[in-house]
């Protein structure tokens, strides 16, 4: 799907920015974060800490999409709005986060252990890259 058929099908739709949105999703972000950094996370459970952090990282890219004035209700419609209004995005690496919380969410998946570790590690780099460049203003 690209960005014109996002559109097309109201999977993006241009609103006003709501500041409290953003603040709430980031809020909403931080706390998903800080349960997965605290858990007791094994090789049975990993999938599941996974699909959370992704979470995550998706509530804080909506955020960003809000404080441009969108409504995006499509993960994959996040992650073409964003290729297209920031240079720096990384599509590739969202999609490929995409694909694999999608295995473990909609078709049972599982991870393994050190795959998921690795994983989780680079969704936090990402939005901790996208907090800094894009939404440190909010507060």
């Amino acid at each position: 799907m690209d960005l014109d058929e996002c559109f097309r099908k109201g999977l993006i739709k241009k609103k006003r920015v709501d500041e409290e949105l953003v603040k709430s999703l980031i809020e909403m972000s931080n706390i998903k974060e800080e349960a997965v950094k605290t858990a007791n996370i094994n090789a049975r459970n990993i999938s599941a800490y996974v699909s959370l952090a992704y979470d995550s990282l998706r509530e804080v890219l909506e955020a960003l999409c809000v404080l441009k004035g969108y409504k995006v209700v499509s993960h994959i419609c996040i992650g073409e709005l964003l290729k297209n209004i920031l240079e720096d995005f990384d599509y590739e690496e969202f999609d490929r986060l995409r694909w694999i919380r999608n295995s473990i969410n909609y078709y049972g998946e599982k991870v393994d252990f050190e795959q998921g570790r690795n994983i989780i590690k680079k969704v936090f780099k990402i939005k901790k890259k996208i907090i800094n460049k894009y939404l440190g203003c909010v507060k």
